[in-house]
C-alpha cells in the first residue's frame, strides 16, 4: 500500500490576499484600493417580437353583454316589482261577498 503524500498532488494553491495588499501599501505609501473588473459584454438578446395588439375586439364583446344582462335583470326587477306590487293592492282590497253579488 502506498503512503497518501506520494499519490497527493497540488492542483493549485490560494494566494494570501491580505499579505500582498500589506506588502504593497507599505511600499507606496498609498493604501491598496480594489481594482474594477473589466466590464463584461452583454449578454445576446434575442431579437423582439412584434408587439401584440389588445384584444379590443374582445372587450368590446364583453362590454356589450355585459350591458345586454345589465339591461335583462333590469327589465326583470322592474317586472317583480310590479308583480308584488299587484299583489300587495289585492290583499288590501276587501273581498267580495255573496252578497255584493247578488245586490248587482
Amino acid at each position: 500500500m502506498e503512503p497518501q503524500g506520494e499519490m497527493m498532488h497540488v492542483l493549485a494553491r490560494i494566494p494570501d490576499i491580505g499579505a500582498d495588499q500589506a506588502a504593497a501599501g507599505a511600499a507606496d505609501g498609498v493604501p491598496v484600493t480594489a481594482v474594477k473588473p473589466a466590464p463584461t459584454p452583454a449578454p445576446c438578446r434575442r431579437p423582439r417580437a412584434s408587439r401584440t395588439r389588445f384584444p379590443m375586439g374582445s372587450v368590446m364583446a364583453l362590454a356589450v353583454m355585459a350591458t345586454v344582462v345589465w339591461a335583462l335583470a333590469s327589465w326583470n326587477d322592474g317586472r317583480r316589482a310590479e308583480h308584488s306590487r299587484m299583489e300587495r293592492l289585492a290583499r288590501m282590497r276587501p273581498a267580495t261577498t255573496t252578497t255584493d253579488t247578488l245586490q248587482r
